[in-house]
């Protein structure tokens, strides 16, 4: 006889579903699925497409017609896991409203169902106050949606320092209505929360998270970063995936101290060593590292043009040494006319594959990924023990 579901009175009976055949959910019971729009670097943002792919596969549809800033996706899953995406500046809660003035959001319940799907995301109190950036800011309207965002939402309106932001702009790609953006989190995603000592001039966060992903990651590598400063590299390195082993170099006692800092607020205390050595002259065997990292000195903020011009290919040089044939080394300069000079005579040793132009608060450096040509000998030099003070830590 064919099995039967248990049916209520009254109703008719029917089949049940056969074994191992899903039940549909109801539209009822889907996820939501929300527009998502992510803030990028110029240049980052094949970068960000690969990372949302990669990490939410698919429940991420990327939308066609972005621009050099920004990344665009339909997404149906947890808004929290959009908070451990590394490569973006930011992301935002996305939606479009009809109207031909910023007014027509008054009334609108979809700005306050986006602002509380921001809050939930985040431990009571982590936002006190709202910033609007919208057009016409000094308008009636506008100021009457301040007034009712703070009476309903009990949060303060801060133009200067919130945690909140929300924007409004025109619609994208032309349209008659405005979008509204909400960001999900109360500092950039590239505020990294591991970032308790800051070095001035500090790496980018998201950049360094690109620089990883070209190197392309993977548990058996060795890693080296030359002149780690307060230890972008090493962090996003070792956050995106495991190493064999990874170390740290620099001449500054404090840089390596504010490193360590950093490592351990990451929970990456146990994951690296650091050593105060000269990139120029390290205490470290030939052939010994897979991937090498350095975010050299752009010249102006940090160190100088001339002291670049004896750095850069004294490093390239060591760096060679150091690294194993076909190791990966991603360079991030703005010097960048020196660099390329400096590359010519480095050949001999280094391949170059890729660069990557980021732009970012008017500097424009480039990201080089070099390749150690295999069947060449190693730089010639004094002995490994005269080169400089072991590792320690």
């Amino acid at each position: 006889p064919q099995p039967y579901d248990v049916v209520r009175p009254g109703r008719p009976r029917r089949p049940a579903r056969p074994p191992g055949r899903a039940i549909r959910p109801s539209r009822h019971d889907r996820p939501p699925r929300w527009t998502i729009e992510c803030e990028v670097l110029d240049g980052l943002v094949p970068f960000v497409v690969a990372e949302v792919e990669r990490v939410l596969g698919g429940r991420a549809r990327v939308l066609a017609g972005g621009d050099r800033t920004a990344v665009r996706f339909h997404y149906s899953g947890p808004l929290a896991d959009l908070l451990g995406l590394r490569t973006p500046v930011a992301a935002y809660l996305l939606t479009s409203v009809e109207g031909r003035r910023p007014s027509a959001l008054l009334g609108d319940e979809r700005l306050f169902e986006q602002v509380e799907a921001a809050r939930r995301l985040h431990p009571p109190g982590a936002f006190s106050s709202f910033r609007l950036s919208v057009p016409g800011a000094g308008s009636a309207a506008v100021r009457r949606l301040r007034d009712e965002l703070a009476a309903r939402t009990g949060l303060a309106d801060d133009p200067d320092d919130s945690e909140l932001l929300l924007r409004i702009r025109r619609a994208h790609g032309g349209g008659t209505g405005w979008d509204l953006l909400t960001r999900l989190s109360p500092r950039p995603l590239s505020a990294r929360s591991w970032r308790v000592w800051n070095l001035p001039g500090a790496l980018n966060a998201t950049i360094a998270a690109a620089m990883v992903e070209l190197s392309r990651p993977g548990p058996s590598d060795r890693v080296l970063n030359l002149m780690c400063g307060s230890g972008t590299l090493l962090v996003e390195r070792l956050a995106r995936a495991p190493a064999a082993s990874a170390l740290g170099c620099d001449l500054d006692l404090a840089a390596l101290e504010g490193t360590r800092a950093n490592l351990a607020a990451a929970g990456l205390t146990g994951a690296t060593a650091l050593a105060r050595m000269d990139a120029t002259r390290l205490a470290l065997g030939e052939d010994r590292f897979d991937v090498l990292l350095a975010d050299l000195p752009y010249g102006h903020r940090m160190g100088s043009h001339e002291g670049n011009a004896a750095l850069y290919p004294a490093m390239l040089e060591e760096a060679a040494r150091v690294a194993a044939p076909g190791a990966a080394f991603l360079v991030l300069t703005h010097d960048l006319r020196l660099f390329e000079r400096c590359l010519v005579p480095a050949g001999r040793w280094w391949q170059a594959e890729r660069a990557v132009q980021v732009f970012q608060k008017g500097h424009h450096p480039v990201v080089h990924l070099l390749r150690r040509r295999s069947g060449t000998a190693a730089p010639g030099g004094p002995e490994p023990g005269r080169r400089g003070r072991a590792p320690t830590g």
